[in-house]
């Protein structure tokens, strides 16, 4: 999760500002513990929500937001260095709620605008019951309602959606209302009226997502910094690309596509042409003056080769460090190397499982476990810090196709950093609807905790999870005479969690001794190493 403010928020404001709304903030990010479903301490949780003052007689409108950030708690499972924001000056609060309703009471908004997803969705309907007596109007959206609309109406409180992309339902519904009208017909968004029936909408057209700067003046600075390979730094997140054309089927993305093919409005997936992002990218700096840019697209290399040479080419007027995140069969080591020479500073991929047939039949991707390693020695030898993502818990997973996916990590040479996630039911996913089938989860559960899993699978029980999701960079990283070491470390009792910390302890050294380039720097210099310290020619090895 990124500590950067919601790219979607800053959207919203600059499109209302144009119009002649006034913008205010209330921010959550910051919150610990009240609130959150599965509070956890040094994580901070919450919905990105906005309100909206707008007078029937005027165009005076406001807005209120907040987000949320993991970074620590990858910190505490070994999958980063270790760090606290607070050594920043920036500081969690409490009090969220009453913090929320002085803020509504204070400033009398005429309409609220939320945007959620699955695990905050929850939060969000406590948020609003904290108002309801107020009678404020709202529209609710964000990718759990545009993947569960019928269930997110349920829930008392949520009374108006808006399905797929929110920047023009925003205007309309902030339109109508600002006139005193009904938002009963605005395209894209359902209503459920007093007898529980629902007026549903067909969507309107796609939106130009480039065509708006992205306003973050209202942010408290703080929002901004975030830690990086080892460095701290101001990062902004950028959208060059909207969608994702692979189908992985783990992934919500691909419902956005499905659902724009059924409602015949055209290709969700779509790229910023490069001239178009040169200026996007030229006032986005100009306002934020980062020193750290982060593409947020799904697959930053899933576009031709001819238009990431003309990124590269274009990014030489700015060089500011940028991470990405993309799949391996999308590089070349002569794209990598143009990507280097203009300052590309870290870049993710994602392996997610280490068997062949799963990883083709249950997750929808075709790589080979062979040419996945050959991908990751160019990658290695271009000399850019890199991580490698992973998911465990799939539904029929089992504990040895986990220890696949924990060795083919093992051969991956010269990553900085692996991480390891719980598989998440998401609404929209075709795993979800693989996960209900076999039993695994209700119809209608609601994720809430994304370090826990959700799936109740007799093969692999949840603490079993839990225990491989603690201890899997370890497993990589160790040789395997420590295994027993690392096996008794699953377990969530004194002895494991005693066990667990001296062998984090130790992780912790050998692999984030040095911050990333250090760490690149010293395989570079001893070709033929890989990332973990089972392999006798480790040149990371402390």
């Amino acid at each position: 999760m990124l500590y950067a403010p919601p790219l979607a928020m800053a959207i919203f404001i600059a499109l209302l500002r144009k119009e002649g709304y006034q913008v205010d903030l209330f921010d959550a990010t910051p919150y610990v513990g009240e609130g959150a479903s599965a509070p956890v301490e040094g994580t901070f949780v919450g919905d990105e929500m906005n309100t909206i003052r707008a007078d029937k007689n005027s165009v005076e409108k406001k807005l209120t937001f907040q987000s949320k950030i993991t970074e620590e708690k990858m910190g505490e499972l070994v999958q980063a260095r270790p760090f606290s924001f607070e050594d920043f000056n920036i500081e969690s609060k409490v009090g969220l709620f009453d913090d929320f309703k002085k803020k509504v009471d204070d400033f009398q908004p005429d309409l609220m605008i939320t945007s959620t997803v699955e695990d905050t969705f929850l939060q969000l309907v406590s948020l609003m019951s904290i108002v309801r007596d107020k009678k404020i109007p709202a529209i609710h959206g964000g990718v759990f309602i545009t993947a569960a609309p019928e269930l997110a109406l349920t829930y008392p409180g949520i009374d108006m959606i808006g399905i797929g992309e929110g920047e023009q339902i925003v205007l309309d519904v902030a339109d109508r209302l600002s006139r005193g009208m009904s938002c009963s017909d605005v395209p894209g968004v359902w209503v459920k009226q007093k007898n529980g029936q629902v007026i549903k909408n067909d969507r309107g057209p796609l939106f130009d997502f480039q065509s708006v700067i992205p306003d973050y003046s209202l942010f408290d600075d703080d929002r901004f910094y975030r830690p990086m390979g080892g460095q701290f730094f101001k990062a902004t997140p950028i959208e060059s690309y909207r969608g994702c054309p692979y189908q992985c089927a783990f992934c919500n993305s691909p419902m956005q596509v499905t659902l724009s093919k059924e409602a015949k409005i055209g290709n969700f997936v779509r790229r910023s042409p490069i001239e178009k992002m040169r200026n996007y990218l030229a006032s986005v700096v100009e306002q934020v003056q980062p020193t750290y840019i982060i593409f947020v697209d799904d697959s930053f290399l899933a576009r031709p080769k001819r238009e990431t040479e003309e990124f590269c080419k274009m990014y030489e007027e700015y060089k500011i460090p940028f991470w990405f995140n993309t799949r391996p069969e999308t590089v070349t080591s002569g794209l990598l190397q143009m990507l280097k020479e203009v300052n590309c500073h870290r870049m993710s991929f994602g392996v997610e499982c280490g068997n062949e047939e799963f990883r083709r039949k249950r997750l929808l991707r075709g790589q080979k476990n062979e040419h996945i390693i050959e991908t990751f020695e160019i990658i290695a030898n271009a000399g850019i810090p890199f991580s490698v993502n992973n998911i465990i818990g799939f539904p029929d997973e089992t504990r040895e196709l986990i220890f696949e996916t924990i060795e083919l990590n093992r051969q991956i040479p010269a990553y900085d950093a692996l991480t390891v996630s719980v598989f998440v039911p998401y609404h929209g996913t075709v795993l979800r609807e693989d996960a209900v089938a076999a039993g695994y989860i209700a119809k209608n559960s609601i994720v809430r905790d994304l370090h826990h899993s959700a799936l109740d699978m007799s093969q692999l029980p949840p603490d079993e999870i839990n225990g491989l999701l603690r201890t899997f960079p370890l497993y990589v990283h160790f040789d395997k005479s420590l295994w027993p070491d690392i096996r008794r470390a699953e377990q969530d009792d004194e002895y494991g969690n005693e066990m667990f910390q001296q062998l984090s302890a130790r992780y912790q050294q050998e692999a984030f001794s040095v911050d990333q380039n250090k760490k690149m720097e010293q395989y570079l210099m001893v070709k033929g190493s890989v990332g973990c310290a089972s392999n006798e020619m480790d040149s990371l090895r402390i």
